[in-house]
């Protein structure tokens, strides 16, 4: 249940995220976990982290 639900938040995030649509990216931030988190993390939850992040490249212009 909780693998579901982050990819499920992740939708609902980035249904709300366009670049000059009307509709803003803010409270949508890129996630940088910390080099102790990256070490004990799972290969399916880097996965999702980095299709956030280039998400919210493509689609908010963060910088990479």
């Amino acid at each position: 249940m909780v693998m579901l639900a982050l990819p499920l938040a992740m939708m609902l995030v980035l249904a709300a995220c366009t670049t000059n649509a009307g509709v803003s990216c803010i409270g949508f931030k890129p996630i940088r976990p910390a080099i102790a988190d990256v070490d004990a993390m799972s290969g399916g939850l880097a996965r999702q982290i980095l299709a956030h992040n280039e998400t919210g490249a493509r689609l908010c212009r963060w910088k990479r």
